[in-house]
């Protein structure tokens, strides 16, 4: 992870009926130019073409006349929009069109949570706009059908220093991703995997009365929760807390497990190169054993294994649960317990040896994909571009409320970009940029401040408003004060303790077939095992999904591995 001088080009980088999809292709390409983007006339550029492409960074010039794209995409839930603003004329549209010569017309716009579905049946329709987001099959399926740009030629020549930056800095493996047979047939939607691993979220108020150590190592950790449990922490003298938060899909156990160099769901890379799925290895099965063990001993919710997260955090907000793995963010911790404090630490370790944290693919929903044949596909490349400037490097007030958010009209403006990418560490990125002046008590100079975004501004004045004792609210300082959870983020990246999923493939012929079965008995399993069944239940469970088709899709799996 690397910083470069605010005004400069930054450094710092911060997430699925082939037949239907070939008679689709067979319409478009018999349609010619239809749905195309202005037409099939040629659009000139207003800079001589040797600066057609990067100059110190940017992409500088404007498309005259200006190109017309159309698109689809993604919105919160409740999109509100300025007065007289919608998904087609806003600030980010006015900007583009008369800034960049680029009129994007929107289709439409629905939640992420529908946007696979929905994209599904416009493709299946015959009926795709000029650019979009697609999922990895999505990407496949289009690529197959000869319906997208391979946009080989255009990142090299077209993908400024910050678009370049963010991509790398999400991983290798996203750009390798977005490739088939070779080619770039898609710009990565980079995502925030690798800020949202597990750290462990303590309350230090309950920490504190009965004099626990901070938590170094996974027997810390044992000895909080058993304190938790059994020493009434919140002295109301009822046996009615807990030591650690867990829900039935295990995910809130996600950084025990990693302490025990247990990898639950992805494929790591053994010593002799081969890729092995994590659920099935020998350290997993010392990790259930932990959990077995604090379940017995009444550490857990004996509820756990009907609980989604959202019950898990009632139960915290009820005061029964002080310790728990989580992200960066305590947002939730502060809206079910505002007036507790919780402090966030590096997940530890069994051995001594620094824990690993899992990450999936650092993707988010996918890839954006250009329509084949349409003219100026780096215009995609463009406004990622004027995305990643505004969104992340801007310092100035005006333009944060004009682009980013609106606190009067409550207003998330950003969201109306047609084209985004996220960084990999943004809250981390705001803790390391004002660790100095909370390190050293004193207040920014002017120059200072002025190479902070409006964002970090506000999050010190928050923090020292919680410093001075003017607001009780803590989840600013706990996520970007010192020894908040982005400075654990900091000091995971510096130590090289992220840990990504060595797959990063579509699933495979077996994976299709035997996935969902293989899943519910990992599932099933694991939960039983925790609950008090034999620990030795583990080896028949690696053994049965060998046998179910775990052999055939390590096969396969390393056969894409080796084939890369």
């Amino acid at each position: 992870m690397r910083f470069v001088q605010r005004g400069k080009s930054m450094g710092f980088g911060y997430r699925r009926g082939c037949a239907s999809i070939a008679a689709t292709a067979a319409v478009l390409l018999l349609g010619g130019c239809i749905g195309g983007l202005g037409g099939c006339g040629t659009t000139q550029v207003k800079t001589p073409a040797a600066d057609a492409g990067n100059k110190n960074g940017e992409l500088v010039y404007k498309y005259v006349p200006p190109i017309e794209l159309s698109t689809v995409g993604t919105t919160l839930p409740a999109p509100v929009y300025p007065p007289g603003d919608d998904r087609n004329d806003n600030a980010w549209t006015r900007h583009l069109r008369d800034n960049l010569g680029i009129v994007v017309n929107k289709w439409w716009e629905t939640s992420a949570g529908q946007l696979e579905q929905k994209t599904n049946l416009m493709i299946a329709s015959g009926n795709i706009p000029s650019f979009f987001i697609a999922t990895p099959t999505q990407l496949v399926q289009l690529e197959r059908a000869g319906l997208i740009e391979d946009l080989s030629g255009v990142y090299p020549q077209y993908a400024s220093a910050n678009v370049r930056s963010v991509i790398e800095e999400a991983g290798p493996e996203v750009l390798e991703a977005a490739k088939i047979g070779g080619k770039l047939m898609g710009i990565p939607f980079t995502g925030v995997a690798k800020e949202s691993v597990p750290m462990l979220w303590v309350r230090e108020d309950w920490r504190s009365r009965l004099n626990l150590p901070q938590p170094k190592t996974t027997d810390d950790v044992l000895t909080i929760a058993e304190a938790f449990a059994k020493r009434d922490p919140d002295g109301n003298g009822r046996n009615d807390t807990f030591g650690l938060a867990l829900n039935k899909s295990l995910s809130m156990g996600i950084g025990l497990l990693n302490g025990y160099h247990a990898y639950k769901g992805i494929w790591i890379t053994e010593r002799d190169g081969r890729l092995a799925y994590g659920s099935v290895r020998p350290e997993m099965k010392q990790a259930l054993g932990k959990l077995r063990d604090m379940y017995g001993a009444g550490l857990i919710d004996p509820d756990f294994g009907i609980k989604e997260s959202s019950k898990v955090y009632e139960s915290i907000g009820a005061g029964q649960i002080g310790m728990a793995y989580g992200s960066l963010s305590a947002n939730e911790l502060y809206l079910q317990t505002p007036g507790s404090r919780w402090l966030a630490y590096p997940a530890p370790s069994a051995d001594g040896s620094s824990a690993m944290l899992q990450h999936g693919l650092n993707l988010n929903i996918g890839f954006w994909v250009v329509k084949k044949g349409t003219p100026h596909p780096e215009a995609v490349l463009r406004m990622a571009d004027e995305f990643v400037k505004k969104f992340y490097l801007n310092t100035d007030d005006a333009v944060y409320k004009r682009f980013n958010y609106d606190i009067e009209q409550k207003a998330s403006i950003w969201q109306q970009a047609p084209v985004k990418l996220y960084k990999s560490y943004k809250n981390a990125e705001i803790s390391a940029h004002l660790e100095p002046f909370l390190v050293s008590g004193k207040e920014p100079t002017a120059a200072e401040k002025a190479r902070l975004t409006p964002e970090e501004r506000e999050k010190y004045v928050l923090i020292q408003d919680y410093l001075s004792g003017r607001s009780a609210e803590w989840s600013v300082i706990a996520r970007n004060g010192l020894r908040g959870g982005g400075t654990v983020i900091l000091d995971y990246v510096k130590k090289g303790q992220l840990l990504a999923d060595r797959f990063y493939g579509l699933p495979t012929k077996t994976m299709v077939r035997k996935q969902p079965t293989l899943a519910k008995l990992e599932e099933d399993v694991m939960k039983r095992i925790i609950l008090g069944a034999p620990l030795e239940e583990f080896d028949q469970f690696a053994e049965d999904w060998k046998r179910l088709g775990g052999d055939e899709i390590t096969a396969e799996v390393n056969e894409w591995a080796g084939a890369k």
